[in-house]
């Protein structure tokens, strides 16, 4: 299976209800982002991010935020992505309304990135 069918099944089962496997999302990622190089991980934090712009639910959101950290540390690369780049803005002001869990993940990601 492709990162992106793992992370859309991902997606899927956690938007689920009820879900049925709490542990489904970390499990996922451990198992495909575990498995990938640090430039496969780079690569795939793009693509990550345009379903995060697209997801409404702050729970699932945050779990796809989760999920780019991950990609971020496990690329072992500070240079940031051009789509976190290019959307950091969005990023923030979709995450701005949302709870104060969901906001730290955010801030993690950008201090990973040194992004102010």
């Amino acid at each position: 299976m492709l990162y992106r069918d793992a992370l859309i099944q991902a997606i899927e089962c956690w938007n689920s209800d009820p879900i049925e496997d709490e542990w489904f999302f970390e499990k996922s990622r451990s198992e495909f982002i575990g498995k990938m190089s640090a430039s496969e991980a780079f690569a795939a934090i793009n693509e990550t991010i345009d379903f995060l712009m697209c997801e409404e639910d702050e729970s699932t959101a945050c779990e796809i935020l989760k999920t780019i950290i991950n990609l971020a540390e496990k690329s072992q690369t500070t240079e940031v992505p051009s789509v976190l780049e290019k959307n950091k803005n969005i990023i923030e002001s979709q995450f701005s309304p949302r709870g104060e869990y969901s906001q730290a993940k955010l801030r993690k990601l950008f201090r990973y990135y040194r992004l102010n």
